[in-house]
């Protein structure tokens, strides 16, 4: 069996958190809709939904007589937005610390104060970066309540 993810599920996927971001709850997406976004065919279009819903990355409404184009999408779960990149995992998180230190590091003109933040960018960006990416982890699973 061919993969699907790359050409149709995540397409779909990526699509879906999209329309709900923009949409800030005033609509949710039929399966029709997100069709003719990524031009996909509303079957498969509604194959993605499926297998994305099965994995707990969508919610899903299926409408009694209708086809896959009626079937629409009320949510996507927190690992659904971090998949398509919407929200960091902890090593992004972590390596955009460190270019952020570094950034800041190019633009201070006190030599002690850009020593030490490139001494921190260092250190997130090599030691002590599984320090810094358990630290990330738990905070970001913290906002998200997991």
């Amino acid at each position: 069996m061919n993969s699907t993810w790359a050409a149709r599920d995540l397409p779909v996927l990526d699509t879906l958190v999209k329309f709900l971001d923009d949409a800030a709850g005033e609509s949710f997406p039929h399966l029709r809709d997100i069709a003719e976004l990524t031009d996909l065919e509303v079957i498969d279009v509604g194959r993605a939904a499926i297998a994305l819903e099965g994995a707990g990355l969508i919610d899903l409404r299926k409408v009694m007589g209708g086809d896959h184009g009626h079937w629409f999408v009320t949510g996507v779960s927190g690992h659904a937005r971090h998949l398509v990149g919407q929200w960091p995992s902890a090593e992004q998180f972590v390596d955009e610390v460190a270019s952020r230190l570094d950034a800041a590091a190019d633009d201070e003109t006190d030599p002690e104060r850009r020593s030490r933040l490139r001494e921190l960018a260092s250190s997130a960006g090599d030691v002590a970066r599984s320090v810094f990416v358990d630290v990330a982890t738990a905070v970001i699973s913290k906002q998200m309540g997991v």
